[in-house]
């Protein structure tokens, strides 16, 4: 065999993940939020889009329906995000931030952006647009592997 882990894409993008979401919740609890870089995301996309249901974050965060749950339980306790009954499909709710959501944001978006600018500080531009365009390439053969079956 000739595999070398060492050089597996696959292990230094989870490592590499790890790593930054444990600082960003390192960072967010030392200003008194008790949050996951996930939460974030679910944060951070209700103030792109004001409104979903919790499949759509799902399908969005490319979580299970479970996960997302959980989550979006623990940031309405919070009081950082809301679930209103959808007004045109009673099986669903509509998730939107709260204004204590809306105000956590104002701080958390800048510490992540600020963070992730001085982690790359030193990485090329041209690098950074690579490392981009290639995970990106990975994620869409992943998906239509796990849509199709299909890996070519």
């Amino acid at each position: 065999m000739n595999f070398q882990l060492d050089k597996a894409i696959g292990m230094h993008v989870n490592r590499t993940a790890f790593l930054m979401t444990e600082e960003i919740a390192k960072r967010f609890s030392a200003h008194g939020y008790q949050l996951s870089a996930q939460d974030f995301g679910i944060l951070f996309r209700l103030s792109q889009q004001p409104t979903m249901t919790q499949v759509d974050i799902a399908a969005l965060m490319m979580r299970d329906k479970t996960t997302i749950t959980r989550r979006i339980d623990s940031l309405v306790k919070k009081q950082l995000v809301e679930r209103n009954p959808d007004p045109n499909d009673r099986r669903y709710y509509r998730i939107s931030l709260t204004p204590s959501g809306k105000q956590a944001l104002k701080l958390l978006a800048p510490m992540v952006s600020g963070f992730q600018q001085a982690l790359l500080r030193d990485i090329p531009d041209a690098e950074k647009e690579i490392t981009i365009n290639t995970l990106k390439h990975i994620t869409e053969r992943l998906i239509q592997y796990k849509t199709t079956g299909n890996s070519s």
